[in-house]
């Protein structure tokens, strides 16, 4: 994948945290109105530059319409296990998606896409709901529940964004786990992997963990204690290795360098010191990252 593409799926996770919160629901657990704020910063006080450059923003129950374009009709079963065949931790995440972009659908019996021929968020047509019918129709809830053994798989292969997501789904799949039940040890342990993942795909420069990681980081959440300054930290890595791969007039390289409008409201309550040792570990970051000395 593109730098690019990874900067465009690092700001899309990014509109989800700041309007969501931090755990956006699944689809089975969505309600109308917006998931409780995890203390992220609102996209209402994002500075008006940095806001022009994010991805419009939708709830997690709105997928990508290439969940629901695949040109076969066949069950989404069957079309999982073809691409759990290959072994392929990409194509492990792509089973992963489908399987969600089912069970969304599943639930309304319609969905919200992002076109991106038009560029817009829209409903389905009424072809592509009869599609997503036939290809969503038969899912089990075995197969619902499969999800996350495809999404574990393209977390082991290293597949950016994969740990991210794995975290946002929740401890096997139950977000309410880190509120109801903090001390099981079941939820700890997997929040240990959790987090081993997280820090492991940030140190090697994986956009969307540097963004969502970081602003998450920033504010604390039932998933984090706050760490102001790690979480800083990963933001200003992002925009280093953003120049260092598309040249510093790039957009994400500007909107996260040290010093400009948003990074100066992010670091709110940052000493200058604070500020310098976070500035160190994104210099750290970025420089294994471009060396290729990462694990």
């Amino acid at each position: 994948m593109q730098a690019k593409q990874w900067l465009a799926g690092a700001f899309f996770i990014v509109g989800i945290v700041a309007v969501w919160g931090f755990w956006p629901r699944p689809p089975s657990e969505a309600k109308s109105g917006a998931a409780s704020a995890a203390g992220i910063l609102p996209l209402a006080q994002t500075p008006a530059h940095a806001k022009a450059t994010q991805a419009p923003v939708m709830p997690t129950s709105d997928l990508p319409l290439a969940v629901f374009n695949g040109e076969s009709d066949e069950p989404v079963g069957v079309q999982v296990q073809r691409l759990i065949a290959s072994n392929d931790g990409q194509q492990a995440l792509a089973a992963y998606w489908l399987l969600l972009g089912c069970t969304s659908f599943n639930l309304r019996h319609e969905s919200n896409v992002y076109d991106d021929q038009l560029h817009v968020y829209r409903r389905m047509y009424a072809a592509e709901q009869r599609h997503a019918g036939k290809v969503c129709g038969s899912m089990t809830e075995r197969e619902r529940q499969a999800r996350l053994d495809y999404l574990a798989m393209a977390v082991k292969a290293g597949v950016p964004s994969a740990a991210w997501i794995f975290a946002t789904e929740g401890p096997f799949g139950d977000l309410s786990a880190l509120k109801t039940r903090p001390d099981d040890p079941l939820v700890q342990a997997w929040k240990a992997t959790a987090t081993a993942q997280l820090v492991r795909d940030a140190e090697r420069g994986d956009p969307t963990t540097l963004i969502a990681w970081g602003m998450v980081k920033l504010n604390g959440s039932d998933f984090t204690d706050k760490d102001a300054v790690g979480g800083y930290g990963y933001l200003l890595a992002f925009g280093m290795i953003q120049a260092d791969r598309e040249g510093s007039s790039d957009t994400g390289a500007q909107v996260y360098a040290e010093g400009s409008t948003m990074m100066n409201a992010l670091a709110f309550g940052l000493t200058a010191q604070q500020r310098t040792t976070a500035l160190a570990e994104a210099r750290r970051i970025a420089a294994a990252v471009k060396a290729g000395k990462t694990n």
